[in-house]
């Protein structure tokens, strides 16, 4: 039996060749489609359950906040902390992925 072992092995040519070939999968897909199609002049309009939208489009707009609400209601005890916690400044997001990946780091050097 043969073992072959790819960890820790970069080809570019192996990359190059899976790259063309899943263009050419894409692409035979692509030419099995249905010739007949025409493009309508609503093609991009989203589909409301076959009607047409109207045309002042925030009538039917759905804010985030109503879109999950009853995921959010359900976490709520989880999010309420990390609503309070977040200020809004970029400067303190990052130095807390940096500290968090810093012990992270640490962690795997010692235990690993």
């Amino acid at each position: 039996m043969i073992d072959i072992v790819l960890e820790g092995m970069w080809s570019p040519i192996v990359f190059i060749l899976v790259v063309l070939i899943t263009t050419l999968v894409a692409y035979i897909l692509y030419k099995m489609g249905n010739p007949d199609y025409k493009r309508t002049k609503h093609k991009g309009e989203p589909f409301i359950s076959g009607n047409r939208p109207p045309k002042d489009i925030r009538k039917i707009h759905v804010a985030g906040d109503n879109l999950f609400w009853g995921f959010t209601e359900a976490l709520k005890n989880y999010f309420e902390p990390l609503v309070k916690g977040h200020n809004g400044k970029l400067n303190d997001y990052m130095y807390w992925v940096v500290i968090t990946l810093a012990v992270l780091l640490i962690y795997i050097y010692l235990v690993v």
